[in-house]
């Protein structure tokens, strides 16, 4: 009996004791490694990546609009003699929209260099009327009597126009935003393929028809001085849009003959579309 009361005391001395011990920790175990983030699809980050840097050449087409005609109608009429006066009358037959190409070149943040070439499409009708005055006597009654002799001359001809101007762009608030400029430079022009019709009309009414020597032009060739403003928009995509005006003083009349006389002032509104 007292062997069964022993044992029975050590048993509950040894759970009691493994009831006391602290529970041993599990093994460690390894955090998951960290994802990595594309910095580039992340949605926090604080800025966008840089615009793409503007190309240093960009070119396209261009569109002018002459705001006066190349050659403007007159009328003189001169008195050769008291019987007889000439009348000179021009009408111009020139069209207003010119068209081309244009290259723009930087050179600095600032500063841009534009070329451009146009052709454009000038001319005028000429007619000289000489009128004659006599007198006349019929039944011992003098009365005058007036006779007129006429030629019409029709000239066409295209014009090269080469203008290069130094452009000063200011910066925008960002890549994309619009930016004005001012240009200047000069300007070099070219009258090639003249065409001239040439018919007559005598004194009785009938029309002699034709002949086709081209006219003279007083000069073949001109430079002018040019200056003007405009804007530039780009988009997303780097195409520009550029709305402008422009004005030329042509130092040389590529007509000026009588009353046919080239315009020395030009004005025109620009508009191009360049990549």
């Amino acid at each position: 009996m007292k062997t069964l009361v022993a044992l029975s005391a050590a048993v509950v001395l040894t759970v009691g004791c493994a009831e006391g011990q602290p529970a041993q920790p599990d093994a460690p175990q390894n955090p998951p490694a960290a994802v990595a983030q594309n910095p580039g699809t992340s949605s926090s980050s604080s800025s966008s990546p840089a615009a793409k840097s503007e190309r240093r050449f960009s070119g396209g087409a261009t569109l002018s609009v002459l705001g006066l005609t190349l050659i403007k109608g007159e009328t003189s009429t001169v008195n050769n003699t008291a019987e007889i006066s000439t009348q000179y009358q021009t009408q111009g037959a020139s069209e207003r929209i010119g068209y081309g190409l244009t290259l723009q070149g930087r050179i600095t943040q600032h500063f841009y260099v534009d070329v451009s070439g146009l052709l454009r499409r000038m001319g005028y009708q000429l007619t000289t009327t000489v009128s004659t005055t006599t007198t006349n006597v019929l039944n011992g009654v003098t009365f005058p009597s007036t006779s007129t002799t006429s030629t019409h001359e029709d000239t066409r001809t295209r014009l090269i126009e080469i203008p290069l101007v130094l452009r000063y762009y200011g910066l925008g608030k960002r890549p994309s935003s619009p930016r004005w400029f001012l240009e200047a430079g000069g300007s070099w022009r070219l009258a090639n393929d003249i065409r001239t019709s040439l018919d007559s009309t005598d004194a009785s009414g009938i029309v002699t028809c034709c002949t086709y020597t081209p006219t003279v032009p007083q000069h073949r060739s001109s430079i002018g001085m040019v200056a003007g403003a405009g804007i530039q928009f780009t988009d997303e995509f780097g195409i520009k849009v550029t709305p402008e005006v422009r004005y030329t003083r042509w130092v040389n009349p590529i007509f000026d003959n009588l009353t046919t006389k080239t315009q020395a002032n030009q004005v025109e509104a620009g508009f191009s579309l360049t990549f």
